[in-house]
């Protein structure tokens, strides 16, 4: 694949020095210059009122009245005929809600219930709304990714690259997350709160009036985390709007958790944040009782230590929801480019494995995977503007993260914005806290719940659209912007669903894969298998070395293919543990051999154990896949 080049020895990681800061996942990528499509501001009276979004059902629900003569013992034979379960049985009801298992047609369950004499009606288990007054904030209905009406809504504006400000297009009625559901049962609790790790919050702004909690600025060691001067640095205050702006206050915008409360804690500025201040800014939220921390920022960078913290929140229940990154690449392979020093896959903390991290991907107002709105207007392929990453193991949902309305440091709105006191902002960054705050809400409804089974319940909970798709350039060179790549992109291959979190099944929804070290199988001499992308870019073995010896591993691919091999050294935790010192020295202690040469399969290194030990034998699939077998031979 052209233009692209791999880190396969420690050589290649001495050409860069990484500087110790991670880059906020939002606003999105700036596209490549192009034409402008004229469009007019849009006025507040063109907007539409107030109506109802598409019909929803519960999946799999299937309503039966029954008719007068119908025993109990009748009901359950004829709902076992048709394999389903009666759910929550009340008696001296002549109405049952069962259940139709997965992978059978609700649609021929409904049919053969209505064939059945005792059934007076047989229908699915639909949602209606309680009618009542709407919230009045202003740009409620510009809040697609809340209650997506398919109305026009402004998109996010890159002036320098010809996409200006007062752009508006509509998407699909219903790719949203179903907010308004979710509000019929919980708008959030106070007792429940959302740490913000960001660039501070302005907590002067009259839409985020009362609905923060102590917090502390680590850039300037100070109480009040606020942000500095201008738009740029409004980072922290768009993700907190997003997460908790107030609702019904005739003013901006509301908030997925408008109950709930936001924990601002400043560790960066504009130009990026440290691991130290991030550090202390999650210890920080585990001192003073949060239940969710929102981290929207990215580094190529595997820490010990950011690890380290994460897993430490999580043994005191807390979730931790971030951002894959804007990087429009998979997590699951690597990608590093020598020649402009930068590396853009994976992205941490988003791939760590481990249990309280939930990764969001973002998505757009149409149901597919993200790209800069702006782009359906002009003559550049839409794959150019896709900007979130993805993942099938690394990232397990996606969420609305275009064109996103939210606060911004008040009077810092671009000229030609919607409003002084609020901007439009495209990237994962708008994404992480669209999903933080849905937690928020879960956690509300569900106080008992550990961190883990909310996060299980929002996996669960997803929706899979048909268009959730990928224009992606890494993909395919050859085609001209306008293929949509279908697939699995994450670990769901959905998009959350407020409404239906609240009930989804509280299960292990990351069982281990073994697409990585903790679900590596063991191999002695050979073993075949088959990897295929995005679904599967990873196959991890294992395999004792003896301290002296020397083994040649071998990789055979089919041809036509790009496969890759990698080995991984004892103790090493995830595929692609390229710590600091990888980059800036020689030295790279998880990293043992690799063969990565670009548009072949068959790759092959000879290995020297250090010491004795597991090591690990990575095939990972360079955005390809096929049958391989791999084999290990003492030399």
């Amino acid at each position: 694949m052209s233009g692209r080049s791999r880190l396969i020895a420690a050589a290649l990681f001495v050409a860069t020095a990484f500087a110790a800061t991670a880059a906020a996942a939002g606003p999105g990528p700036v596209p490549a210059p192009r034409p402008a499509r004229p469009g007019p501001l849009r006025t507040h009276a063109s907007r539409l009122p107030w109506h109802s979004s598409a019909a929803r059902v519960v999946p799999h629900q299937v309503v039966v009245v029954w008719k007068g003569d119908a025993s109990v013992a009748d009901r359950r034979a004829v709902t076992a005929r048709v394999g389903a379960t009666t759910v929550a049985p009340t008696p001296r009801v002549g109405v049952d809600v069962v259940r139709v298992p997965t992978g059978r047609s609700t649609v021929g369950a409904i049919g053969a219930l209505r064939r059945s004499p005792l059934v007076r009606f047989a229908e699915p288990n639909r949602i209606a709304r309680f009618a009542g007054t709407p919230p009045n904030d202003t740009f409620f209905t510009d809040q697609w990714a809340l209650d997506n009406a398919g109305v026009d809504h402004p998109l996010t504006a890159y002036p320098a690259d010809g996409f200006p400000y007062g752009e508006t297009d509509a998407g699909t009625v219903g790719a949203d997350v179903h907010a308004l559901d979710a509000w019929t049962t919980t708008t959030g609790d106070a007792s429940v709160v959302i740490a913000v790790l960001d660039t501070g919050v302005d907590d002067m702004h009259p839409d985020l009036a009362g609905q923060l909690v102590s917090g502390w600025d680590f850039v300037g060691n100070d109480p009040t985390p606020r942000p500095g001067d201008g738009l740029e640095n409004s980072h922290g205050t768009h993700v907190t709007g997003i997460v908790a702006a107030l609702q019904g206050n005739g003013l901006g915008i509301s908030g997925i958790c408008p109950g709930c409360k936001v924990m601002p804690v400043r560790i960066g500025t504009k130009k990026g944040l440290t691991l130290g201040n991030e550090l202390k800014g999650i210890d920080f939220a585990i001192q003073n009782g949060a239940d969710v921390i929102n981290m929207s920022f990215t580094s190529p960078v595997w820490s010990e230590a950011e690890r380290a913290a994460i897993a430490k929140a999580g043994r005191h229940d807390i979730l931790v929801v971030v951002a894959a990154g804007n990087s429009s690449m998979d997590n699951d392979i690597e990608f590093y480019d020598h020649l402009s020093a930068s590396a853009y896959a994976p992205a941490f903390p988003a791939t760590y494995t481990l249990p309280n991290i939930l990764s969001v991907a973002a998505t757009n107002d149409r149901d597919q995977y993200a790209y800069v709105s702006q782009c359906r207007g002009s003559g550049v392929p839409r794959y150019r503007c896709g900007f979130t990453s993805w993942g099938h193991d690394s990232v397990d949902v996606a969420a609305p993260g275009v064109d996103v309305i939210s606060t911004v440091k008040q009077g810092q709105g671009p000229v030609g914005g919607v409003d002084p006191d609020y901007d439009v902002w495209d990237g994962t960054s708008m994404a992480t806290p669209m999903v933080a705050g849905i937690a928020g809400l879960v956690r509300s409804q569900h106080p008992a719940w550990t961190a883990v089974q909310v996060k299980n319940a929002i996996m669960h909970g997803v929706n899979r659209p048909s268009s959730l798709k990928l224009y992606d350039e890494w993909a395919d060179d050859t085609h001209v912007g306008t293929k949509l790549l279908s697939g699995r992109f994450t670990r769901t291959n959905g998009r959350v669903d407020a409404g239906k979190a609240l009930t989804a099944q509280t299960s292990n929804a990351t069982p281990r894969t073994d697409g990585n070290i903790d679900g590596a199988r063991s191999i002695t001499a050979k073993r075949t298998g088959t990897i295929s992308w995005p679904a599967d870019d990873n196959d991890v073995f294992k395999r004792r070395l003896v301290k002296g010896n020397t083994y040649r591993i071998a990789l055979d691919g089919p041809k036509g293919k790009d496969l890759d091999l990698w080995v991984w050294r004892p103790k090493t935790k995830e595929i692609f543990q390229f710590t600091a010192s990888c980059f800036s020295s020689p030295s790279c202690p998880p990293f043992q051999a690799a063969s990565a040469r670009p548009g072949t399969a068959d790759e092959a290194v000879r290995v020297t154990a250090g010491r004795t030990g597991t090591y690990y034998l990575q095939v990972n699939g360079w955005y390809s896949g096929g049958s391989y077998t791999l084999t290990v031979t003492k030399v």
